[in-house]
């Protein structure tokens, strides 16, 4: 009887320990977690669409400077006038390029910086703990991409 009786009370206390170790685990918050097609807001970005105009310029005045060089050099009958045009063209072109693409990385940063902005705080306004991009993820996640896009304009 004694051994039924303390049976019975290690039985209540599991149950009630069980319980209790569930109804912690159901009052855990659940991550909310969005996802972001990064291409698409990039795409609708102005200031990317800018940039992307602005960069064809200048590389339309590039392939304008090499076809300009070209031609002066295959014209040059004097064979040290040719080679000295040619040193000094490429040192003209090198250094436009390279200017150009530090002032293109400097403007994406400076987009890409802001388009992370936007996406953390919308991320923050909405309550997600976590954003990932759509690239990544299968199935799931509410897509905050056009709230992005409204933000960005």
């Amino acid at each position: 009887m004694k051994n039924n009786f303390w049976f019975i009370v290690a039985c209540v206390l599991v149950f009630f320990v069980g319980y209790n170790v569930n109804d912690v685990a159901v009052s855990i918050p659940r991550y909310k977690v969005a996802v972001v097609d990064v291409p698409t807001i990039l795409s609708k970005s102005s200031e990317m669409q800018t940039l992307k105009i602005s960069q064809d310029k200048k590389m339309e005045e590039l392939n304008t400077l090499i076809s300009k060089a070209q031609n002066e050099i295959v014209n040059e009958s004097d064979r040290n006038k040719a080679l000295q045009k040619e040193a000094t063209y490429r040192k003209q072109i090198e250094s436009q390029k390279q200017q150009m693409e530090e002032e293109y990385n400097s403007k994406i940063t400076k987009i890409t910086n802001k388009i992370r902005t936007l996406i953390s705080n919308e991320a923050k306004h909405e309550n997600y703990n976590l954003v990932l991009p759509t690239g990544m993820v299968i199935s799931g996640g509410e897509d905050i991409t056009e709230q992005v896009v409204k933000k960005l304009k």
